[in-house]
């Protein structure tokens, strides 16, 4: 059984998958994942996100997690983004220096992906066929 977050006057169950790149492309992430990482949990206990699922390739950052609906998912990729970039890029210089001339460590763009308990056909059919 899913794991519902009950708040005050809802109950909710928002789960979210993520993928974003370095800016350029660039290769870096195998030299930052533990770096990554720990910038990732820190952001997910400080906004309350629970992070299901991470996977840090060479190229790009699957994020499967948690939240609750008080969080867009514009709000989540950029709170995750933000820090991760800012502090990677204090504690790196020298990749600073090597790969991000231009400033900032992620792209611009990101993907976002919603699941749930129930499937989109499921939820079509209740809307159409139940008397309201």
């Amino acid at each position: 059984m899913e794991e519902y977050r009950s708040h005050a006057h809802s109950i909710s169950l928002c789960k979210y998958h993520f993928v974003w790149c370095p800016k350029y492309r660039h290769l870096v992430l195998g030299l930052v994942k533990d770096e990554v990482t720990e910038l990732f949990t820190e952001t997910a206990d400080h906004f309350g996100h629970e992070i299901l699922a991470l996977e840090i390739a060479d190229v790009h950052v699957h994020l499967f997690i948690q939240t609750d609906p008080k969080h867009s998912p514009s709000d989540v990729a950029r709170q995750f983004k933000s820090y991760s970039g800012k502090h990677i890029l204090e504690r790196r210089p020298e990749i600073r220096e090597s790969y991000f001339w231009g400033g900032g460590f992620w792209k611009v763009g990101y993907y976002v992906g919603t699941t749930g308990a129930v499937s989109e056909e499921v939820v079509q059919r209740y809307i159409e066929q139940t008397e309201h």
